[in-house]
């Protein structure tokens, strides 16, 4: 619009400037054609020449629009054909999100034969494929996809659709492949942590773990869970070594000792090696920051024999003042006394349990079980049966 506008101003302005030339112009002008002479105003010449440059700018300008009318056709066709081929692909996208999986597959399949977009609809019949159970069928379409730029997509989409049909190998050495090439995008690391739990590779998933919390592309909470079952597994391997118990619990990131269910499993391992000191060490760490009554329940066993009790009693008695109304740690305080015989703080304590109406009944039975073995020590049959008695009723009971 703004084009023709400007066309028909310039040759306005041409006209006025032609007609005021030739208002001030009274030249004639000869041609010779032996034997014949023509003569003419210098005006109408102008005119002539003027008009026959015009009208063979315009036959060419034609001539050439017709010239170029095959190629204007084949480009017509094919932008015709890649607004098809982009329908297809927007139908193949949108079944597959509808779980339409063998429409996605016809569509993608029809919008291939476009070059442009070819190894796009690639990638859209593989993953339709996939989801049809046709593995070969995909990998014939994933290999279809030659070109670099095209490849981190082929890789990752390979490695997530072999973690989805159970080949966790298979997925990790995809990833290997992604990764030499500097890959490191978060989807990536989630597929390798999931391959790596499916081939107990607990090292690799406690740092995956890791990685993944601190750019916070893991729900907290699974990862705390991932992390638990990784360091339970790690303990079970290593269940003999403690220099590799206490490596695995150095390597734990500060957030994760402090975890209760870490924090007891490691704790468990390294009494199982006689590490009550540093086992000790993790519980207290933990239980100052929160309550867990599974923690309190082993804490007694972290007394190393001919140890004095009064370190732990005072670690215990602080607990009670931080969390009252806990009748677990009344318990753990009467396993401490027991231990040292202390008899008189250790009855105080299991009565103290006992009575407590908030005690769950298991740990109740407990207290009853600890109550008679102190009425055993104390030579005390009838007292001490008696509480065996109430300890296996709570049990039957339970």
């Amino acid at each position: 619009m703004m084009r023709g506008a400007l066309w028909l101003a310039f040759l306005f302005a041409a006209a006025v400037l032609l007609a005021l030339f030739a208002s001030g112009n009274a030249g004639h002008i000869t041609i010779y054609f032996p034997p014949y002479r023509l003569d003419t105003s210098l005006n109408l010449f102008i005119v002539v020449v003027l008009g026959a440059l015009i009208v063979s700018l315009l036959a060419w300008r034609t001539f050439a629009a017709v010239l170029d009318l095959p190629k204007q056709a084949a480009l017509y066709r094919r932008k015709q054909r890649e607004a098809r081929a982009i329908v297809l692909l927007s139908e193949a996208v949108e079944d597959i999100f509808a779980g339409r999986f063998s429409k996605a597959l016809k569509a993608a399949e029809a919008a291939s034969v476009n070059q442009a977009l070819s190894e796009t609809a690639a990638l859209l019949a593989a993953r339709a494929a996939h989801r049809l159970n046709r593995f070969d069928l995909r990998d014939q379409w994933l290999s279809k996809i030659q070109s670099a730029n095209k490849q981190q997509a082929r890789l990752v989409a390979m490695a997530d659709m072999q973690m989805d049909s159970n080949d966790p190998a298979g997925a990790l050495a995809t990833i290997e492949q992604l990764q030499k090439g500097g890959a490191r995008q978060l989807l990536v690391q989630r597929i390798a942590l999931k391959a790596n739990q499916q081939l107990k590779r607990w090292e690799e998933v406690l740092r995956l773990s890791h990685s993944l919390s601190k750019r916070e592309a893991i729900h907290p909470v699974l990862a705390q869970k991932t992390v638990q079952e990784a360091v339970s597994k790690l303990v079970q391997e290593k269940s003999t070594d403690h220099q590799a118990l206490l490596a695995i619990w150095k390597n734990l990131p500060k957030a994760d000792r402090k975890a209760s269910r870490v924090a007891l499993v490691m704790a468990k391992g390294l009494l199982a090696v006689g590490q009550q000191d540093i086992a000790r060490g993790l519980i207290e760490e933990s239980l100052d920051e929160q309550w867990d009554e599974s923690l309190i329940a082993i804490y007694p066993d972290c007394l190393p024999s001919g140890s004095t009790t009064l370190s732990l009693v005072q670690k215990i008695e602080a607990w009670m003042m931080k969390y009252p109304s806990e009748p677990a740690l009344s318990l753990a305080l009467a396993k401490v006394c027991l231990a040292q015989k202390l008899w008189g703080k250790a009855k105080s304590s299991l009565q103290g349990v006992i009575k407590d109406p908030k005690t769950k009944p298991l740990l109740k039975a407990n207290a009853h079980m600890n109550m008679a073995k102190l009425h055993e020590a104390l030579e005390e049959p009838h007292e001490a049966a008696t509480h065996y008695q109430l300890a296996a009723h709570i049990y039957a009971s339970s």
